[in-house]
C-alpha cells in the first residue's frame, strides 16, 4: 500500500498528504457546504465538495461547512490508507476543537470531536491555520469548490 500512496498522493518532506479544506454557507437556503482540495504527487489535485443541510449543525453557518470538510479529508485518508495527513484550513477552530484549545460547547462540535479522535487512530493527523483569501492558491480553490456546490459562484 506504501507504493500506492506514495505514486498517488503528494508526500512531503514531513511525509504527510496535504488536503486543503474550506466551508461556505447560503442564508437564503440556510446549506451549508465544504471544498476540498487533495494535493497529488505529480502536481495536480482532485477536488471534492457536497452540501448538508442538517438542522443542528446549519446553525454554525459556514463552520458547519469547514467542519465537514476536515472530517472529508480525515475519512479521505482512512479511506485510502494514507497514514499521515496536513489538513490547511482557514478557521481556527477547524484545529482548536479537536486538540483541546477549545471547548466544544455545540453537539456539531462535539461530534468533529469523536469523529476526530476516531480517525485519529487510523490516521496521523496535524492541522496548519492558513490565512483566509490571502491568495493562498489551494485555500482559494477549497473556498471557491464549496461556494460551488451552494451554487454561489
Amino acid at each position: 500500500m506504501e507504493i500506492k500512496i506514495k505514486s498517488f498522493l503528494n508526500t512531503t518532506e514531513d511525509d504527510s498528504v496535504h488536503i486543503y479544506v474550506d466551508g461556505s454557507y447560503d442564508k437564503e437556503t440556510e446549506w451549508y457546504a465544504y471544498g476540498m482540495v487533495v494535493l497529488k504527487a505529480d502536481g495536480t489535485y482532485e477536488e471534492y465538495s457536497d452540501k448538508f443541510n442538517d438542522e443542528e449543525l446549519k446553525s454554525m453557518w459556514n463552520v458547519a461547512g469547514e467542519i465537514m470538510g476536515a472530517c472529508a479529508a480525515m475519512q479521505y485518508a482512512i479511506d485510502y490508507e494514507i497514514p499521515k495527513i496536513t489538513i490547511f484550513h482557514d478557521y481556527e477552530g477547524i484545529s482548536k476543537w479537536p486538540l483541546g484549545e477549545w471547548k466544544a460547547k455545540k453537539e456539531g462540535t462535539r461530534a468533529y470531536i469523536n469523529f476526530y479522535n476516531e480517525a485519529s487512530k487510523k490516521c496521523d493527523i496535524k492541522f496548519k491555520k492558513v490565512t483566509g483569501h490571502s491568495g493562498d492558491k489551494y485555500n482559494d480553490m477549497a473556498d471557491k469548490l464549496a461556494r460551488k456546490a451552494l451554487g454561489l459562484d
